[in-house]
């Protein structure tokens, strides 16, 4: 018998059946919560009445649905996820998860590396790199793990598993290369002047969000959720809260200390009435004027992220040391830290001390 549940304006069928998983999913209307039930329970009768089992039709594209709607309240799905998830739906949604073979995630995988993969409407995918892929079919097998007891797919091998030496032979998969891109001062420059020119009708602060960036070594997405109410004026420091980490995803607020012109940066920034951010700007909107920026500019493979390398460069060739300069990237390990490092060499030029003439 399904249940229906109304929340918030929304409508939640909930299937249940002896020998079958529950299912359930949330419908913008009741009409369109039943109409699905109804549908699962037909299925579900349908199955035992040709001595079927549970998930044998289930498509990849049903997977993802669930993943996203039902298991992401508790195991949180990250912007990062559901992009990955979204383009494993477009390119192997409609195939049935039990029938799922190495082969077709070859194919797959090459279309996208190559840049042949066509969404439903029409456009293309760019093309992807191997230690991109790498990360989807971490989350395709993710998928297909959880499945298997949680929804009843259970498929007689592991295809994703199947494919990897393949796709390694091909180089299709490839573990991330380390960037060592660091803007130049020329580039910055222009992309100050640029912005700077075109701020009248621009709401973001580009030029101060650039170097604010390049001063406390810290993400967009940490940028545009840092809080005036999160600011100490005595220490001169700010928390970012729910930091990046690898295992702790929420909760886990670090204070860190705004160098240099950074204070002055926060300062200067327009207090509004019912906002506590200190640069209320959409994250993605700062990413694509940047991005943009350095496409007019014809500055070429340029990221907003290589300005957290940047700023993490330039504190070592300040002088600062290992947990000094942690202290303001908010890294745990060397290990982590070291891969934001990229010293020019002339920086390790120090002025040789003056002898004594006494």
């Amino acid at each position: 018998m399904a249940t229906l549940q109304s929340r918030n304006g929304k409508w939640r069928a909930i299937v249940r059946r002896k020998g079958h998983t529950t299912q359930s999913r949330t419908f913008p209307t009741k009409t369109a919560a039943k109409t699905w039930a109804d549908r699962i329970e037909r299925e579900m009768a349908d199955m035992e009445a040709r001595g079927g089992t549970p998930g044998e039709s289930t498509t990849i594209g049903e997977l993802i649905d669930w993943r996203i709607d039902t298991l992401g309240s508790v195991k949180a799905v990250t912007k990062t996820h559901t992009g990955n998830l979204t383009r494993l739906r477009e390119g192997l949604g409609e195939i049935v998860a039990r029938r799922l073979t190495s082969t077709e995630i070859i194919e797959y995988t090459r279309r996208r590396v190559q840049g042949e993969h066509m969404m439903a409407n029409g456009l293309i995918i760019p093309a992807c790199s191997p230690a991109t892929m790498n990360v989807e079919l971490g989350y395709l097998s993710e998928l297909l793990k959880l499945a298997a007891p949680l929804k009843g797919v259970k498929l007689t091998s592991d295809p994703v598993a199947e494919a990897r030496p393949v796709l390694r032979l091909l180089r299709l998969v490839g573990k991330s290369k380390r960037r060592d891109r660091r803007p130049t001062d020329d580039e910055l420059q222009q992309l100050r002047q640029l912005f700077a020119a075109a701020a009248w009708r621009s709401q973001i602060p580009m030029v101060d969000i650039i170097d604010f960036a390049i001063l406390t070594a810290k993400r967009e997405g940490e940028i545009t959720r840092l809080l005036w109410s999160d600011l100490d004026a005595k220490t001169r420091t700010a928390l970012l809260r729910d930091a990046k980490h690898p295992r702790q995803k929420s909760g886990n607020h670090k204070r860190f200390p705004l160098l240099g012109e950074a204070w002055e940066i926060v300062q200067r920034q327009p207090q509004r009435d019912g906002e506590d951010r200190i640069f209320p700007y959409n994250t993605s909107s700062v990413g694509t004027a940047f991005t943009r920026a350095c496409i007019r500019l014809a500055i070429q493979n340029l990221h907003f992220h290589d300005l957290r390398h940047e700023a993490t460069s330039r504190l070592f060739e300040q002088g600062y040391d290992i947990p000094e300069v942690a202290a303001v990237t908010l890294h745990e390990s060397w290990n982590e830290l070291k891969r934001y490092t990229q010293l020019r060499p002339e920086s390790l030029h120090r002025p040789l001390p003056e002898e004594s003439t006494e």
